[in-house]
C-alpha cells in the first residue's frame, strides 16, 4: 500500500486555522516519516508558499514526494464550499504564479471565489478537484453537478467525506472519492486518517491515469509485481494458464465451477516449483484440528520427563537366573574325600575360597562419563568452530577434548580391569579345581557357600525392578505451543504432556497396548514384592514373556504423550465448531510461506471477524510480497483486499468459462476469448455475498468502480 495525503496544511493562513497548522522543515521531516507517507500535497487556504513548498519538498526528497496545491473558498450558486485543487508539480512554478494571479488584491481571509474563475486560471496547470462532501463547508449537489458540467474529464473530480463510513457512503452514490488528513496539530499528525494506493504510482500522471482506469498504466503498474505463470486444473481433464502475482489472487464464481479444484491444483503446482506454501481448506477443518491434536509429532524419548531408559536394567532382568547356594552334601563330600589323593592335598589352592568381587565406588559414574562425552563429541564434531574461534583457539578446545576423553576412559578402564582382575581369579579357582577332581577320586572344598552370590544376585535384581518401577511411573513433564486467539477468549495454546504410566492414563496416549503395559509393571510388582521367595525364577521368566510379546526392552514405551486446549489460566478449554476454523485459519496464516491457499475461509465466520482480523492478515501477507490465493464468496475479502488478479468462473449453456481480471481497470476478460469481457464491480457485486454494501465500503478513490 501507498499511503498518501492530498489534504495537508503546513501554515495558519486565516484566523481559524490554529498555530497547531504551522510546521518547520525538521518537524515536517519527521512527522512525514513517521507516518510513512508517500505522496502529500500542501493545501493551504487561499495562499500558496512557493518558498516553504520548496524548502518542505527539499527535507523530505529522499522518501516522500511533495504535490503542491490549495484549498479555496468558493461562492457556488447553492453553497458556499471548500475546493481543494492539487497540480502536477512539474508545473509547481507555474501553478505558484497562477495561484498568485488569483488572489492578486483579494483578501484571503474572506474572499471566496468563483468556480469559473478558479477554472480558468489553474485548470492549465493540469491539476485534480477535490470539493468537501458532506464535510463542512460542503458542496451542494447542483454546485458538484455544474462542477462536473465544467470539468469534461469527470476522473480529475474527487470528493472527501467527513470519514471513512461517509467515504463508503459516496462511493455507493458513483462518487469518486479520497480522503485526507485535514491536520490541525502536527504533534499527532500519525493518528490524522489517510489514503493509501494499493498499485504504486511513481508520479502525478500516473496518479490521474489511475483514476481514469487507463488499461496501459494499470498494465504497467500491475507487471512491476512479481508473479508466476502457473497451469491450474478446475477438472482433472481440463488445463488453464493463470497468473499468481506475490499478492492477493482472488477466485470467485457461481457454485459447482470448480474454484476448490483451481486452488488444489495451484498449491500442487506451487509445491512443485519447491516454493514454501502452506493451505486451508475449510470444509476440512473438523480433520486438520483432529491431526494438531494427534500426538504423534511429540518427543519420544523418556529424557523429557527426567528418567532413565533403563535399557541396562531391562537387559540384565531378561539375562538373570537365579544363583544357588553350595549345598550341604559338597562339604560333606570334601571332607570325606580330602585325603584319598596325596598329590591332589599338596595343591593348596584346592582348599582355597573365591575372593569377594570388589566394584570401584567411581565406576558407575566413570562409565557414564565415558558415553557422554562421547556423545558429547559426536555433537560438537558437526560444529565449524573455525567460525567462531582462532585456529590456536581451536586447537587448545580439541587438544582438551581429547585430553579429557583419554582421562575419562583411562580412569574406566582401570575400573574395568580391576574388576575382570577378581572374576578371572575366581574363574582361576574354579577352572583348577574342576580339573583336580576330574583327574582324581576326591572333591576339592567349594570356593563360597554361595550364599553371598545368592543374596547379591537377588539384590541386584530388586534394584534394577525398583529402578524401572520408578521410572515408568506418575512422572511427567510439559511444553506449550500457541495456536491462536479467540475474541473473549484471549490466546489459547496446545499443552503437549507427557506422562509415564499412571492410573489415569488413557489408551491414545501410548503407541503400546495400554493394557500390556500395566500387566509389565503389575509383574515387576510382583517380582519387587517376592524378592525372597523360592519361585522367584517363575515370575522373572513371566516378566521376560510379556516384554518379548510386546517388543518392550526399555521404559519409552511407558511414556503417554497426549494433547489438550488450555487458555492463558492454564485450564482446558474446548473450541466450538466455528471457534476451530478460526484456529486453524490464523494457524496458516501465521505459519511462514511464500505462498498461502484459502478454500472458502469464511465458512462458519462473521463478517465482522473476517472483516476485522482476517482480511488485515492477509493485507499484511501481501505487503510482505507473498502469494495469497483465495477462492471465496465473501465480498469482505474478495473486494476489500484489492486482489491483483481475480479470476472469475462461470456456468452457462453447459459450458464453462473462466475471466481474469482486476478492479483497478474494473474488467474481466474470458481468457479463451479477448472480445467477451465483463465489469469486474457487476459481477463482483452479483455473485459475492453481501453484494453492494460489502463492495462500495471500499476506502479509496481509484479503487472505487461505478
Amino acid at each position: 500500500m501507498l499511503k498518501i495525503d492530498l489534504h495537508c496544511h503546513t501554515k495558519a493562513t486565516k484566523q481559524g486555522d490554529g498555530d497547531g497548522r504551522n510546521v518547520t522543515p525538521d518537524l515536517f521531516k519527521e512527522k512525514i516519516s513517521n507516518a510513512d507517507i508517500k505522496i502529500v500535497a500542501i493545501t493551504n487556504h487561499n495562499a500558496f508558499d512557493f518558498n516553504q513548498y520548496k524548502e518542505l519538498k527539499d527535507a523530505i526528497k529522499d522518501f516522500c514526494q511533495v504535490w503542491p496545491g490549495v484549498e479555496i473558498d468558493i461562492d457556488g450558486k447553492k453553497s458556499k464550499y471548500h475546493l481543494i485543487i492539487v497540480a502536477n508539480p512539474d508545473n509547481d512554478e507555474l501553478f505558484n504564479e497562477k495561484v498568485n494571479d488569483l488572489f492578486q488584491g483579494e483578501n484571503i481571509e474572506n474572499c471566496k471565489l468563483k468556480i469559473e474563475t478558479v477554472y480558468e486560471k489553474l485548470n492549465g496547470c493540469d491539476v485534480i478537484y477535490i470539493p468537501h462532501m458532506h464535510k463542512k463547508p460542503e458542496i451542494s449537489e447542483k454546485d458538484y453537478k455544474d462542477l462536473l458540467e465544467l470539468i469534461s474529464d469527470n476522473s480529475r473530480v474527487f470528493c472527501e467525506p467527513q470519514d471513512h463510513r461517509s467515504l463508503g457512503v459516496f462511493a455507493n452514490h458513483d462518487y469518486n472519492v479520497i480522503i485526507g488528513s485535514d491536520v490541525k496539530d502536527w504533534n499527532d499528525y500519525e493518528n490524522s486518517t489517510f489514503a493509501e494506493l494499493k498499485l504504486p504510482v511513481e508520479n502525478f500522471t500516473q496518479f490521474c491515469l489511475l483514476s481514469k482506469k487507463d488499461d496501459t498504466i494499470v498494465n504497467t503498474l500491475l507487471n512491476k509485481k512479481n508473479s508466476y505463470s502457473i497451469k491450474a486444473k478446475p477438472h482433472r481433464s481440463v488445463s488453464i494458464d493463470l497468473k499468481l502475482f506475490q499478492d492477493v489472487n482472488i477466485i470467485f464464481g457461481q457454485k459447482g465451477t470448480g474454484k476448490s479444484e483451481i486452488v488444489n491444483s495451484l498449491y500442487e503446482a506451487m509445491i512443485a516449483k519447491d516454493i514454501k506454501c502452506t493451505k486451508y481448506v475449510a470444509s476440512e477443518k473438523d480433520d486438520d484440528f483432529k491431526n494438531i491434536l494427534n500426538n504423534k509429532d511429540m518427543k519420544e524419548s523418556v529424557d523429557f520427563v527426567g528418567v532413565s531408559k533403563c535399557n541396562e536394567e531391562f537387559k540384565n532382568i531378561f539375562s538373570w537366573t537365579d544363583k544357588t547356594p553350595t549345598l550341604f552334601p559338597d562339604y560333606i563330600k570334601w571332607f570325606n574325600t580330602k585325603d584319598n589323593n596325596a598329590n591332589k592335598a599338596r595343591m593348596k589352592i584346592t582348599n582355597a575360597s573365591s575372593t569377594t568381587e570388589q566394584i570401584p565406588q567411581m565406576f558407575r559414574c566413570h562409565k557414564d562419563d565415558f558415553s557422554s562425552i562421547k556423545e558429547s563429541l559426536k555433537y560438537i564434531e558437526k560444529i565449524n568452530i573455525t567460525n567462531y574461534l582462532s585456529d590456536e583457539e581451536t586447537e587448545s578446545l580439541n587438544a582438551l577434548l581429547r585430553t579429557l576423553k583419554q582421562s575419562i576412559y583411562h580412569q574406566y578402564s582401570n575400573d574395568f580391569i580391576n574388576i575382570l582382575a577378581y572374576r578371572l581369579t575366581n574363574f582361576t579357582i574354579d577352572k583348577i579345581k574342576e580339573i583336580a577332581d576330574r583327574d582324581s577320586e576326591c572333591m576339592s572344598k567349594p570356593s563360597s557357600t554361595g550364599f553371598k552370590e545368592f543374596v547379591l544376585n537377588r539384590i541386584k535384581l530388586k534394584q534394577n525392578v525398583s529402578t524401572i518401577i520408578e521410572s515408568i511411573t506418575n512422572k511427567e513433564n510439559s511444553e506449550y505451543e500457541y495456536l491462536g486467539t479467540l475474541e473473549g477468549k484471549g490466546k489459547l495454546r496446545i499443552k503437549k504432556l507427557y506422562r509415564m504410566l499412571s492410573d489415569t492414563s488413557k489408551t491414545k496416549e501410548f503407541s503400546s497396548g495400554i493394557n500390556a503395559l500395566k500387566s509389565i509393571r503389575k509383574q515387576l510388582l510382583e517380582i519387587q514384592e517376592n524378592i525372597l521367595v523360592t519361585d522367584l525364577y517363575s515370575k522373572v521368566t513371566q516378566f521376560n514373556l510379556l516384554c518379548e510379546e510386546h517388543s518392550i526392552n526399555s521404559s519409552e514405551p511407558f511414556l503417554g504423550k497426549s494433547k489438550l486446549i488450555v487458555s492463558d489460566d492454564g485450564q482446558e478449554y474446548l473450541p466450538s465448531n466455528g471457534e476451530k476454523g478460526i484456529l486453524m485459519l490464523q494457524k496458516s496464516l501465521e505459519q511462514d510461506a511464500d505462498a498461502y491457499f484459502l478454500d472458502e475461509p469464511e465458512l462458519g465466520m462473521g463478517n465482522s471477524y473476517i472483516n476485522n482480523t482476517i482480511c488485515p492478515q492477509i493485507e499484511k501477507l501481501a505487503k510482505r510480497h507473498k502469494v495469497i490465493v483465495i477462492a471465496t464468496h465473501n465480498a469482505n475479502i474478495a473486494v476489500r483486499t484489492l486482489p491483483y488478479m481475480s479470476i472469475f468462473r462461470t456456468h452457462e449453456n453447459g459450458v464453462y468459462q473462466t475471466y481474469t481480471g482486476n478492479p483497478f481497470n474494473d474488467k474481466l476478460i474470458n481468457i479463451s476469448d479477448a472480445s467477451d469481457v465483463k465489469s469486474w464491480s457487476y459481477e463482483s457485486m452479483h455473485t459475492l455475498e453481501g453484494g453492494k454494501d460489502a463492495f462500495y465500503e471500499r476506502k479509496y478513490i481509484y479503487e472505487s468502480n461505478n
